[in-house]
């Protein structure tokens, strides 16, 4: 396993509000100055192997999983009629067949109701099985669903992926447990600032533990725990 340092880009991304009564009396409160401009240093991309099966990009809510992302492509959300069945919304029978089972959605009866009587857990699924294709990417990976959802999708997908011709998948999620049952190629850690090539080797199977990092405490408060 390879492990490099990430580097922060030199230009910022700025967003602006105006100062209000709200933001004043959260100053006054917090001893806080504000001037109504945030600025953020995301990630620059690492070099990335051109041909891989699954990287991710993990890392705490705030850390730039999702701005990281985007250099990878958009991510496409699926349509779905609610007219029709969820079976019914592929390139044909056997896709529809093979892509529910790859993520875990084995339930049959499932499969012939339409997406918006879906519970939270099928509807995750049944996204993914939409989404599954080469140079694809999903963002918030398993932040809806519990884990023994998270789990079994995951372990299908990583199944589904590694048998079939389907290249350079990258999931985003805050959530480290998934590492585990995805076994990527690859590891983006947002929350340190590494990248880790060539993460699950063949017949070695490596667990990477997460140790939260400190908190660095600028004029302003960041976190205000009650």
């Amino acid at each position: 396993m390879i492990v490099t340092k990430l580097n922060k880009s030199l230009t910022p991304l700025i967003s602006t509000v105006t100062i209000d009564e709200f933001i004043l009396a959260s100053e006054k409160s917090f001893d806080c100055i504000f001037d109504g401009t945030s600025k953020f240093y995301p990630w620059e991309k690492p070099i990335i192997p051109d041909n891989f099966k699954i990287g991710v990009i993990v890392g705490g809510s705030g850390t730039g999983k999702s701005t990281l992302l985007k250099h990878f492509g958009s991510e496409e959300i699926p349509e779905w009629n609610n007219e029709k069945a969820i079976i019914s919304h592929f390139e044909n029978p056997d896709e529809a067949i093979n892509k529910l089972m790859s993520v875990g959605l084995n339930t049959i009866p499932s499969w012939y109701k339409p997406y918006n009587v879906l519970s939270n857990g099928e509807k995750f699924r049944a996204d993914l099985a939409r989404k599954l294709k080469s140079n694809t990417v999903i963002d918030e990976y398993t932040s809806v669903v519990d884990r023994n959802v998270a789990k079994a999708a995951s372990v299908a997908l990583n199944r589904y992926i590694n048998n079939s011709d389907i290249t350079n998948v990258v999931i985003s999620t805050c959530h480290f447990d998934i590492i585990d049952w995805l076994q990527p190629d690859w590891v983006i850690n947002t929350d340190t600032g590494e990248f880790l090539d060539g993460f699950f080797l063949p017949d070695q199977k490596l667990n990477y533990k997460y140790t939260a990092q400190p908190i660095e405490l600028g004029i302003c408060l960041k976190t205000i725990i009650i």
